[in-house]
């Protein structure tokens, strides 16, 4: 079986990776050319633990090709194509002319898999435009670990119309052993923006627990997430209160999903609240670090950590990155450290980092940054990511989210 692929990003690459590792011969197309010939050169264009050695090892049964023709024999082709928010709304011209390319070139009665994050009405254009049988089967992948995400997830949604489709789906992903949900695909469409939107809120819904503990003597957010996190009803995943959600997902798919309650005639009045509460999220460290050591003028700040998360590299709606440009507005100086992110900034290593820094502010919880308390004392630091031992620090040089 040939399993086409448009779209080379994280998904794309991913999805196409795990599926040559089960024996399928994979196409990978992508309409950037340097992107496509740098895998072609054993370049991988991300950083995801896993992901170079799973390519090189599958190396005969991938292609990797600008020419959406080199898909005219596939027996599936999964759309992985970016879904980016344009002043709020969904951007689906990708999507669609992908659609368009597949119509034009496949020989086979092919079915078409929507694994992009779309809303729902998106699938059954596609399957207008491309005159076949559309299948949704959203990913749940995390960065950072996707290659584990998408070998053994915790679902497997497919939405679809035919039940010879569904079927051919299903018996793909069999390897995984994993629990088959199928729904229509609208449904599946929605279901992906309830988890992340559902998840958003839960980040928001903690953050601002994390702002009353700072006005709160003896209260410490991490005391009360773990308890509230043993209810089974509740749970202790995303409870970590911190400077906020960034990434290629929750930041858009919230806004996305907010926008097209809107012209629905409807409003997410919670999901709008979340993303009104991380906004405010990297406000909230500058205003930490000026209460710390004054203006920021003339002040040279250390961000420790730009990628949106750990164990990426990744820095699309970047925390860090935030915070850099608000410090930078206010006349300091910012220098970066981080692991395997990089950026338009003074990038250093972690010993200059710290020692060159008037102040610190930690935006990404790498675990290269647990463990720093002697070498961070006698500087003015914010633990934006609550992975240091704040008793271990100055009082009066140290805040931390959540904790008075």
């Amino acid at each position: 079986m040939i399993i086409g692929i448009v779209g080379l990003g994280y998904v794309g690459l991913v999805t196409g990776a795990v599926l040559a590792d089960q024996g399928y011969y994979v196409i990978g197309v992508d309409i950037d050319e340097k992107k496509v010939n740098g895998l072609n050169c054993n370049r991988i264009p991300i950083y995801e633990p896993g992901l170079d050695e799973l390519i090189m090892k599958n190396k005969k049964k991938i292609q990797f090709t600008t020419n959406y023709s080199d898909l005219s024999d596939a027996d599936i082709v999964f759309i992985a194509v970016s879904t980016p928010t344009i002043n709020g709304k969904i951007f689906l011209d990708y999507i669609y002319s992908a659609g368009e390319n597949l119509q034009k070139i496949l020989n086979k009665e092919s079915v078409i898999v929507i694994k992009s994050t779309v809303v729902p009405g998106t699938s059954r254009k596609v399957k207008e435009i491309t005159k076949r049988e559309v299948i949704v089967n959203p990913e749940f992948l995390r960065e950072g670990s996707a290659i584990i995400d998408t070998k053994h997830p915790e679902r497997i949604v497919i939405g679809g119309d035919d039940e010879k489709a569904i079927k051919l789906i299903e018996d793909l992903w069999s390897f995984t052993n994993s629990p088959i949900i199928k729904t229509s695909m609208e449904e599946a469409e929605l279901i992906k923006y309830a988890a992340n939107s559902f998840l958003a809120v839960k980040i928001s819904f903690i953050n601002e627990i994390a702002n009353l503990c700072e006005k709160i003597p003896n209260c410490d957010i991490n005391n009360i997430a773990k308890a509230i996190g043993m209810d089974k009803r509740i749970s202790p995943y995303f409870l970590n209160a911190g400077l906020g959600f960034g990434g290629s997902c929750f930041p858009k798919d919230t806004l996305a999903i907010t926008s097209f309650a809107k012209d629905l005639g409807e409003r997410l009045h919670i999901v709008e609240a979340a993303i009104e509460v991380n906004n405010e999220r990297p406000f909230r460290a500058v205003k930490m670090m000026e209460d710390l050591i004054g203006k920021l003028e003339n002040k040279s700040i250390c961000i420790l950590g730009i990628a949106f998360k750990p164990n990426t590299d990744d820095t699309r709606e970047s925390v860090g990155l935030k915070i850099a440009k608000l410090i930078r507005e206010k006349g300091g100086k910012v220098i970066v450290y981080d692991p395997k992110a990089k950026a338009d900034l003074e990038m250093v290593s972690l010993d200059e980092c710290i020692n060159k820094a008037d102040g610190i502010i930690i935006a990404t919880e790498w675990d290269e940054f647990r463990g720093l308390e002697d070498r961070l004392k006698g500087k003015y630091v914010v633990d934006g990511r609550r992975i240091l031992n704040y008793k271990k620090l100055e009082k009066g040089r140290f805040k931390a989210i959540g904790v008075s």
